[in-house]
């Protein structure tokens, strides 16, 4: 998992040939205010999904995984906490879904937690698993992310 701001992204392009696009597409579409939506980059290769959301109490959130592609998490607007663990810790509550690239996993309390803002970003790999969205100190407040999904 990496977490880090949004002028800092260029540090982690080595990470794959696809982060360097990945990352000006999220910079253009803060510029431009991109309207909720999916948006093809790079076709099923690269594609982001614009949302707007209220936080999650704790009953709602639900840890997942993906196998196919990485998630990059980019906070346009308000803030959250954002929890991971390594797969190797954690138990599958559902089936892979090979057709929606995700897993589902039972709920840990020892998971890593962070608060992500405005500016910032999570990148998770295949081995983290993970539950954003997630409200800080139990108060749901409104949301803007994008995320971006890069194909392994």
């Amino acid at each position: 998992m990496v977490v880090d701001t949004l002028k800092n992204c260029a540090e982690y392009f080595a990470l794959h040939e696809k982060f360097e696009k990945a990352f000006a597409f999220i910079k253009q579409a803060v510029a431009d205010g991109l309207a909720v939506g999916k948006y093809e980059i790079e076709g099923a290769d690269l594609y982001a999904s614009v949302q707007e959301y209220n936080s999650k109490l704790p009953p709602e959130g639900k840890f997942e995984g993906h196998r196919k592609y990485i998630d990059i998490q980019y906070i346009v607007s308000g803030k959250e906490v954002m929890e991971v663990a390594d797969v190797a810790k954690m138990t599958a509550k559902t089936e892979y879904n090979d057709v929606k690239d995700v897993e589902f996993y039972e709920d840990v309390s020892n998971a890593s937690k962070c608060v992500v803002e405005m500016g910032d970003y999570c990148v998770f790999f295949p081995q983290d698993i993970h539950k954003p969205c997630m409200a800080i100190d139990g108060v749901s407040t409104p949301v803007k992310k994008i995320v971006v999904k890069v194909k392994i």
